[in-house]
């Protein structure tokens, strides 16, 4: 089932929503309160999940919280995906619709970067590009030489910021 706008489960993360704290965890009204970052309740995270959030899950929040003000793309194969507050952006401002389940998704293929990126410029966004930056072989390879407990998907990293400021045309 495709959940509509404001059902999906980071609507109920209170962390993420209406008691939002940076990294140094300032709550909003904090003089040193910054935007750019969140504190990530993990607790709270896996409670409202209702399971202990997957690699993957892991890796986006990890980089979310160090650009909560910007729109993630993150590189999945062949697409970029958006997910939580992202995909709201997404379906509000791009005409893309939610992906099933609980969780906020939606995506595109990567030959439309362009053209998406562009758009959410235009519309005021920061725009982080998070890319594969190890293939799956070499995950393979990284699990082989990892004592304990083993990564469970492949690095991703911002490989760039896209904003209005630092627009070029040519992405």
């Amino acid at each position: 089932m495709v959940n509509p706008a404001g059902t999906h489960m980071h609507n109920h993360l209170k962390f993420f929503t209406t008691n939002r704290r940076d990294l140094q965890r300032n709550s909003a009204g904090h003089p040193n309160f910054s935007t750019r970052t969140l504190h990530i309740d993990w607790t709270e995270l896996e409670r409202v999940n209702g399971k202990a959030a997957t690699a993957a899950q892991k890796q986006w929040w990890e980089i979310k919280s160090q650009y909560a003000d910007t729109v993630l793309l993150f590189k999945t194969g062949k697409f970029y995906e958006m997910f939580h507050d992202d995909s709201d952006v997404g379906v509000a401002h791009l005409g893309m619709v939610y992906m099933k389940g609980k969780d906020g998704h939606a995506g595109f293929p990567e030959a439309a970067y362009g053209k998406y990126v562009a758009m959410l410029v235009e519309r005021g966004y920061r725009v982080a590009r998070v890319e594969q930056t190890e293939t799956p072989d070499a995950l393979k390879e990284r699990k082989k030489r990892t004592k304990g407990k083993k990564p469970g998907v492949v690095n991703r990293e911002v490989c760039g910021v896209v904003s209005k400021g630092t627009r070029t045309f040519c992405y």
